[in-house]
């Protein structure tokens, strides 16, 4: 595990992580240096449900899902992060096991900050603990909208909400890197079912299939 290597690559990071560019910058930067950069192959685990490890990660480069319990289908894949996304962080706050499992989905840039950095970032007199909270509450606020979503009983509109806030995580081109199983799991369909309905959706102009990703078109 290396840090990032160039400032560039650092600057980048915080410039595509609404969360980091919103707190004290010395902070940001505090918590950038802190980290390990860490290469993830695709459908390998970051973490797993009950897993012990309190670090805190970052997408810099790939997609990240994120994984959790329907309590009827088992583990299920619930949303997905784009570089920028910062994740991880209840854990850390509270100290208990993780309650949802993340995997990587595409070959993964990650950037990794250990609890024993954040401590030590509390040591500096730094407001991480705060700032974490406000993480918290940005994927607490997340987590019911990816809820919410898959509460829509009708299969189209269902699939269009989901893929629509999946691409917000690859803005500016919208396009989702992922294989139409991954997509069809997460917007609960069977593949076939799931292919006809990108079909439709693309006749209606709504998205549009390239090489290795799905692009939805902003409407």
């Amino acid at each position: 595990m290396q840090k990032p290597s160039t400032i560039k690559e650092i600057q980048a990071l915080v410039a595509a992580s609404p969360w980091l560019s919103a707190i004290d910058e010395r902070l940001a930067n505090g918590l950038v240096n802190s980290g390990r950069s860490v290469s993830v192959e695709s459908g390998a685990g970051i973490y797993a449900l009950s897993d012990h490890d309190q670090s805190v990660f970052a997408v810099v480069s790939g997609a990240v899902g994120i994984q959790l319990d329907d309590g009827q289908s088992g583990i299920v894949l619930g949303h997905v992060f784009g570089p920028g996304a910062w994740f991880g962080e209840a854990a850390a706050i509270t100290g208990s096991p993780r309650q949802i499992g993340a995997i990587a989905l595409t070959d993964c840039q990650l950037l990794r900050v250990p609890y024993e950095a954040l401590i030590q970032l509390e040591q500096d007199d730094q407001p991480i603990w705060r700032a974490l909270g406000a993480l918290a509450v940005t994927n607490g606020a997340l987590a019911i909208r990816v809820a919410r979503d898959l509460m829509l009983a009708d299969s189209k509109l269902r699939s269009l909400t989901i893929l629509t806030r999946i691409s917000d995580a690859f803005a500016p081109t919208r396009a989702i890197p992922l294989t139409q199983q991954h997509l069809a799991e997460i917007c609960r369909l069977s593949r076939s079912a799931f292919a006809k309905l990108v079909a439709e959706l693309e006749a209606g102009g709504l998205v549009q299939r390239k090489y290795g990703s799905l692009v939805v078109v902003p409407q």
